[in-house]
């Protein structure tokens, strides 16, 4: 299966960016999710919460303003065979200081800083349950500007398992000072995961994931209440290209506050549920926004061709203060017949 992940990126890099080299796609994938991605546990329960099937893997494309990225991404979780989380979380942290090698000015200053992150989410792993399926997901973009390295390496937790997370992690790294904006007493929008990225620059994001209650019929106001005319425009959008507006409230709604070297942006995605279908609303936003499907097209024809079913997952528009809506990232997940 890591194999089959593995060349399914190499398939993709060669539609959308030619010049990045298979064999880089191919050790860090296989790093990254060390060999295994079995949908199912030792337990028989979902191996990673990365995705509705349990298998830790997950492509996306991304790009906005009319173009699509040359760009392969995707996320993996590492040892979801172990059971127990604090031995996953030993191998997940040995991953991503191995990882961090393949960026260009990768060095312990980066693998630090990306162990300290894991460090304020789980400061004694060993006392959390092994109930808990995930620690960390990793994430790896390959770019045509870096074409024999990784050009981003993200490492994503859960601010929500141990008491205390984010306000560990804002004074561990200070870049997530103030990104959860949402007032601590807001029960239908809430902090749900966290993330940091390092670059081949080495410039660093920092990342805030909040999850939206499904079914309440508040919930666009009150993404539209915490998050203003950006949440507005973005709602808007997704029903332009298809979403119905009467049923908004039904979607599963994601979050993303970031800051990075300037100033912060904000993005919000719908999730698939199971037996949902984005195949129709992927088209057209990627139209719109992209200005072409070229890309989303080739993570399906990059799955058929290894043999693979294609399940696009999610959908999310970015937004910045100078550009408006100026980026759609679209993911999904190739499923083999032996996952």
């Amino acid at each position: 299966m890591a194999g089959a992940a593995g060349e399914f990126l190499v398939d993709l890099a060669e539609r959308l960016v030619p010049s990045c080299a298979p064999e880089p796609i191919r050790a860090m994938a296989e790093r990254a999710c060390s060999g295994q991605l079995d949908a199912r546990g030792p337990d028989g329960k979902r191996a990673s919460t990365l995705t509705i099937s349990g298998a830790p893997f997950e492509a996306s494309v991304s790009g906005g303003r009319g173009k699509f990225s040359p760009a392969v991404r995707y996320i993996t979780e590492t040892a979801t065979q172990e059971t127990e989380f604090s031995s996953r979380v030993s191998a997940q942290v040995a991953a991503i200081r191995d990882l961090v090698a393949w960026l260009p000015n990768g060095d312990e200053v980066v693998a630090d800083m990306l162990q300290s992150f894991v460090a304020a989410l789980y400061p004694d792993p060993a006392k959390v349950s092994a109930r808990y399926r995930s620690a960390t997901w990793i994430g790896v973009v390959h770019h045509a500007a870096a074409p024999h390295h990784a050009a981003r390496l993200k490492v994503y937790g859960g601010p929500t398992i141990v008491p205390g997370a984010l306000q560990r992690l804002c004074s561990v790294l200070p870049g997530f000072a103030g990104l959860a904006s949402v007032p601590d007493h807001e029960e239908l929008i809430k902090p749900a995961g966290a993330a940091i990225e390092v670059d081949a620059l080495g410039n660093v994001n920092h990342k805030i994931y909040l999850k939206a209650t499904r079914g309440d019929a508040a919930v666009p106001m009150k993404l539209t209440r915490h998050f203003g005319d950006p949440a507005w425009e973005m709602l808007s959008e997704f029903v332009r290209c298809g979403a119905d507006a009467a049923k908004l409230h039904e979607y599963d709604w994601f979050v993303c506050c970031q800051r990075g070297a300037g100033d912060p942006t904000f993005g919000l995605s719908i999730s698939a549920r199971q037996g949902d279908d984005l195949t129709e609303l992927v088209h057209e936003i990627a139209s719109r926004h992209h200005g072409t499907t070229h890309a989303v097209d080739a993570l399906a024809q990059a799955a058929e061709s290894c043999g693979a079913i294609w399940h696009y997952s999610a959908i999310g528009l970015g937004f910045s203060a100078d550009h408006g809506i100026d980026k759609l990232n679209v993911y999904g997940t190739p499923t083999w017949s032996t996952a």
